[in-house]
């Protein structure tokens, strides 16, 4: 029986994770929630075509759209949002004039 993969992809992912949970009418409630999700999404043979840690964002950004009033998904999705200490270094460093 020859695999026919439905491939999930950065242009796909907005569409196609919520289809299957509300397909398959999953409530989401929890980050662990949306891991079951993707899991469950595999095991029917879709293919995450995408770096780990950008579905990791769109998983804790879709958990949040889900369940917006649990403050755990909020500040899953505050943490990426805030800007990061390296970034805060960068912003100290003034540039010297050239002579």
């Amino acid at each position: 029986m020859p695999y026919e993969l439905q491939p999930v992809t950065l242009d796909t992912i907005h569409a196609l994770l919520p289809k299957y949970i509300d397909d398959n009418h999953i409530i989401i409630g929890s980050y662990e929630d949306m891991m079951d999700v993707i899991l469950r999404m595999i095991k029917a043979q879709y293919f995450f075509a995408i770096d780990k840690e950008v579905l990791r964002c769109c998983m804790e950004d879709l958990t949040y759209m889900y369940c917006p009033g649990d403050d755990v998904n909020k500040d899953r999705v505050l943490s990426l949002l805030e800007p990061s200490d390296d970034e805060d270094e960068e912003d100290d460093i003034e540039e010297i004039p050239a002579p």
